[in-house]
């Protein structure tokens, strides 16, 4: 096999996992809540549904790492696959928003453990497949989730029942498995272990130390803020469309594709953007723009309204993940662990926001919902731009310092 042909199945390869996968995360997206409903589930049920799914993810999602270095990628996504069948199995039977709350939360867990383990594999074969393409990983899964599995859901759901819909899923889910399992050959270092747990400790301190780094600290709250305001718009925009307006499951699908895709465009057209302007102003720039999307889903609901703020809002978080990802990018060090702190923030917001509005909409009107979201963008802008002020003045006194100490040497 030439190097060419071998980078090319490599890319192919991770491309086609990411986006079946997305394409399954975006069909359950779309499909599970509408499930629930012919249920007679409740809005906070629902919200227990999403956040489950959240909450799973944000368990396993730094563990994962760890278990990446001791088990290999290869091991960690065909278990992590293995047992995300069973819990497809397990959808395909249930009958209850109990069993969907319990089996998606088993669902998020499970698909974290695949997924960190597919982008440490990918991450690992970067010089082979070159730099130019590290965001296709996570653009491919993106699509899937966003654009393809919506869309296909909002179709399939208008010629069949959901438990077939479900059925169908489960019969494709083991073609990707079986990919890994034939044609992945990962490479021996991956499986080296330590002996005397000295890696595993270094690991630990490593860990505790980025913890407590305060540059990443508004990061992480972008992150988790973002997630928590995508997972709320997902669940309660299904809501909005077929209980309050009575438009089809398609509609539904396109509200939520429409919102996905202009986030998408952001992150990968946008990318001049944290060269030109700091992180600071950015973040504020983005802020505003989700908090006058947010506005405009509070108002009373309508087609076009819904239509343009869902848009604004894909733009808004997309430009605070641009943000986010950059700012990642800067760090030095090692990235793996902070990527994980990343993706848990996010898991964080994925996991609350779902339950808080859930619970909000037992006592406001579900459009208003959206509203209190607003309060919080607006208190993380304030806190960065006090956190920058801080920052300069420290700059500033540092360089009198050293002026002063320069004219006394003198």
């Amino acid at each position: 096999m030439t190097d060419q042909h071998h980078k090319e199945s490599l890319l192919f390869g991770f491309v086609s996992i990411n986006l079946f996968t997305g394409i399954v995360v975006g069909i359950f997206q779309m499909l599970i809540p509408l499930y629930a409903l012919s249920l007679d589930a409740s809005n906070a049920e629902l919200g227990f549904i999403r956040g489950g799914m959240g909450l799973g993810m944000f368990l396993t999602v730094i563990p994962a790492g760890f278990l990446v270095d001791h088990f290999g990628s290869k091991r960690l996504y065909l278990a992590g696959s293995i047992f995300c069948t069973l819990v497809i199995v397990g959808v395909c039977l249930a009958v209850t928003p109990l069993a969907l709350i319990v089996l998606m939360s088993m669902y998020g867990f499970f698909r974290s453990l695949s997924l960190i383990a597919t982008n440490a594999a990918f991450f690992t074969n970067l010089a082979v497949i070159g730099m130019e393409k590290a965001a296709w990983i996570n653009g491919s899964l993106l699509f899937g989730a966003v654009a393809v599995g919506p869309i296909l859901a909002g179709l399939l759901s208008k010629y069949m029942s959901y438990p077939t819909i479900f059925k169908l899923v489960l019969a494709l889910y083991p073609v990707p498995i079986l990919f890994v399992l034939f044609r992945y050959r990962e490479s021996p270092k991956a499986h080296i272990e330590s002996g005397d747990g000295g890696k595993l400790l270094a690991q630990v301190r490593e860990f505790k130390a980025l913890l407590l780094d305060k540059s990443i600290r508004y990061t992480l709250c972008a992150e988790s803020l973002m997630g928590g305001c995508s997972a709320t718009f997902s669940v309660l925009m299904i809501v909005i469309i077929i209980k309050t307006l009575h438009l089809s499951p398609t509609l539904a699908s396109v509200v939520l594709t429409l919102n996905g895709c202009a986030s998408i465009l952001v992150v990968f057209t946008a990318g001049r953007l944290v060269k030109r302007f700091s992180s600071t102003r950015l973040y504020l720039a983005s802020f505003t723009i989700v908090s006058l999307a947010l506005l405009g889903l509070a108002l009373p609901a309508s087609l076009p309204t819904i239509l343009l703020s869902s848009t604004i809002l894909g733009i808004g978080l997309g430009v605070t993940q641009l943000v986010n990802y950059a700012r990642i990018g800067t760090l030095r060090g090692e990235k793996g662990k902070v990527s994980g702190l990343l993706l848990a923030a996010g898991g964080v917001g994925y996991t609350s926001g779902p339950l808080l509005a859930g619970w909000l909409s037992h006592y406001l009107d579900i459009g208003l919902v959206f509203a209190a979201f607003i309060p919080l963008f607006f208190l993380l802008g304030l806190l960065i731009i006090l956190s920058d002020v801080r920052k300069r003045q420290s700059n500033r006194e540092t360089l009198l310092f050293l002026g002063v100490a320069n004219v006394a040497d003198e």
